[in-house]
C-alpha cells in the first residue's frame, strides 16, 4: 500500500517548514509539493530524496494546486493521499496511526472516505473546538465521526477522488475541504472520522483573540473575501449541512460587526466582506 502526501506552499520558504515536510517524507512513499508562490525555492526541499518539487509561479489556490498533486498521484498509482498543511507540526508516528486506524475502520465495515487528525493552537496548547461537524463518538474504535475532515493532515483513499471527482477550484481556499466531505458523502456512502491518537500542531489565522468570553481565530482581510463569498455559494448547495450553515452564519454576522469596528486596517476589513457578500449574491456558483 503506497501512500502519498500534498504540501501545497505559498511563500512558506522556511527552515520550520522544511522540518515539517521532512518528517512528513519519512512517513509516507513520496511527497509532492505544489508551491503557488510568485518565486520557486527548490533548493530548501533538495535534501528531501522522496519529494517532487512542482512551482506554479502564481497563487493558484489551495483546490487547484491540491488537484494538480492529486492528478499527478494518480499517476504514481498510490493507494492513499495524505494532505499536509506546510506550517503543521505532526509526531513520528501520525501518518502510520492513520493508515491503522483507516484498516480498523474498513474491517468493522465502515466505508471510510477520509480520516483526520485532533488540532490543538500551536501558541495556547488549546484543541480547536469541532461544533457542528462532530456527528457522534465512537470510543470503541477511538475515533469520531464527523462531517468533514481539515487538510491539515488527513488521510484518503485515491480511489475516492476517482469517484467523488477534484476539489472546487472555484471555492479557491475557504471552504475547499468541508465541500469535497459533503459532496462526497451526498453521492456514495462514505463517511469520515477524526483519529483520537493522532494530534498535529496548528495556527488557524493570523493567531487568537478572546472574543465574546470565547477564543477565536484572527482572520486576515484578504480571507474575509474567500469566507462570506463562499458561506453564500455553499449556502445554495443541497448537500451544505444546515448545522454548518447556521452556525458559520452567526459567526460571520459577529465578525462583520466586531472587525471594522475593533480590528486593523479597519477599511480593508469593511472592503473584502462587502466585495465577498456582493460576489456571493452575483454570482451562481452551484
Amino acid at each position: 500500500m503506497r501512500t502519498i502526501a500534498i504540501v501545497v506552499l505559498y511563500n512558506d520558504n522556511t527552515i520550520e517548514v522544511a522540518n515539517n515536510i521532512s518528517m512528513i517524507a519519512k512517513q509516507v512513499d513520496k511527497v509532492c509539493l505544489v508551491d503557488n508562490s510568485d518565486v520557486a525555492y527548490p533548493e530548501r526541499f533538495s535534501r528531501i530524496a522522496n519529494a517532487i518539487y512542482l512551482p506554479q509561479y502564481q497563487n493558484k489556490g489551495i483546490a487547484a494546486a491540491q488537484n494538480i498533486g492529486l492528478r499527478y498521484a494518480m499517476e504514481q498509482e498510490v493507494d492513499y493521499v495524505l494532505f499536509a498543511d506546510p506550517d503543521t507540526t505532526i509526531t513520528s508516528e501520525a501518518v502510520s496511526c492513520l493508515l491503522s486506524t483507516f484498516r480498523k475502520l474498513a474491517s468493522s465495515s465502515f466505508h471510510v472516505g477520509g480520516i483526520g487528525s485532533f488540532a490543538r493552537n500551536k501558541a495556547t496548547k488549546q484543541y480547536y473546538p469541532l461544533r457542528s461537524n462532530l456527528l457522534q463518538e465512537l470510543p470503541e474504535l477511538n475515533v469520531k465521526e464527523v462531517t468533514y475532515t481539515m487538510n491539515s493532515i488527513s488521510l484518503y483513499p485515491i480511489q475516492l477522488f476517482q469517484e467523488v471527482g477534484m476539489m472546487d477550484e472555484a471555492l479557491f481556499i475557504d471552504g475547499v475541504d468541508s465541500e469535497f466531505c459533503w459532496r462526497a458523502t451526498s453521492l456514495i456512502d462514505v463517511k469520515f472520522f477524526l483519529d483520537n491518537s493522532v494530534v498535529i500542531e496548528h495556527m488557524l489565522g493570523m493567531g487568537t483573540k478572546v472574543i465574546g468570553g470565547k477564543e477565536r481565530s484572527i482572520t486576515p482581510p484578504y480571507r474575509m473575501y474567500y469566507q462570506y463569498r463562499n458561506y453564500l455559494w455553499l449556502a445554495r448547495r443541497s448537500y451544505t449541512p444546515k448545522s454548518w450553515l447556521r452556525e458559520n452564519g452567526l459567526r460571520y454576522l459577529v465578525k462583520m460587526i466586531y472587525y471594522p469596528l475593533f480590528k486593523s486596517p479597519r477599511l480593508a476589513y469593511i472592503k473584502y466582506i462587502l466585495k465577498g457578500i456582493t460576489d456571493g449574491i452575483k454570482q451562481n456558483n452551484s
